[in-house]
């Protein structure tokens, strides 16, 4: 890939970004993009094909971590983190608000108020979580049962150890059946959202789920999870960009 990411810049092509199977190019004449194109499949008999094409591209440090945006507002985030399908409704919530921020960039002034917004963003739910704003039903975690709680005996995860205490108290809980649990900070980690009190959350479980989140993101913006939430030292929002 190195040789042809100096091909490219000898065509006069701008790389913003290489590794082993891709080139994030500027916007070259298409003379120019067919000429590599052609240099790639003669020279190393690799074929080049454009696979996306992004109104703009913010690339991180982080080896192999980026977001785009498409022509149609469509947001592509390597790993998309937020879109997992177990994840509390609050994360989901906040992830699709960021989404429809960065969707909505169409100048370099429009990306500087999206870094504005994303920041508050994050900052309100960070907030929400410590002064435990959110309700049980926002942070609860949602899964599926596979089968009966007894025939868990080897390995107990998280969401039958909440449907064993709901049978424990009376409750029925069959296979197929969707637990609703919180993480908390007393007994086994983890409480039914039925018997859970929003005092029980574990806020620092919840705040690396925040993290883990979002971190990706911001990164690729130039914005800092620890700095945005008061861990780091506040220098300046912005020192990434």
């Amino acid at each position: 890939m190195t040789n042809t990411i100096q091909e490219a810049k000898r065509l006069g092509i701008e790389v913003f970004y290489g590794d082993t199977d891709s080139l994030f190019l500027g916007t070259p004449a298409r003379e120019r993009l067919d000429e590599l194109i052609r240099w790639s499949k003669k020279e190393l008999g690799m074929e080049l094909e454009v696979d996306k094409n992004y109104r703009y591209v913010a690339l991180s440090l982080r080896k192999k971590n980026y977001l785009g945006v498409h022509p149609d507002n469509k947001v592509d985030i390597k790993g998309l983190t937020g879109k997992k399908r177990h994840i509390p409704e609050f994360l989901k919530n906040t992830f699709n608000q960021l989404i429809e921020i960065l969707g909505q960039v169409k100048t370099p002034i429009d990306f500087d108020v999206a870094r504005v917004k994303i920041k508050d963003l994050v900052q309100d739910s960070y907030s929400k979580l410590r002064n435990r704003k959110y309700s049980l039903d926002d942070l609860a975690f949602n899964m599926m049962i596979g089968k009966s709680v007894a025939s868990y005996t080897k390995t107990t995860p998280q969401h039958v150890k909440a449907a064993q205490q709901l049978s424990n108290k009376g409750g029925d809980v069959r296979a197929g059946d969707l637990v609703s649990f919180v993480k908390v900070t007393t007994g086994s980690g983890v409480k039914p959202v039925q018997l859970a009190s929003i005092h029980e959350i574990d806020v620092e479980k919840y705040n690396e789920y925040i993290r883990s989140t979002f971190e990706q993101v911001l990164d690729a913006v130039g914005l800092d999870y620890e700095e945005l939430t008061g861990a780091k030292k506040l220098t300046s929002f912005f020192s990434g960009g």
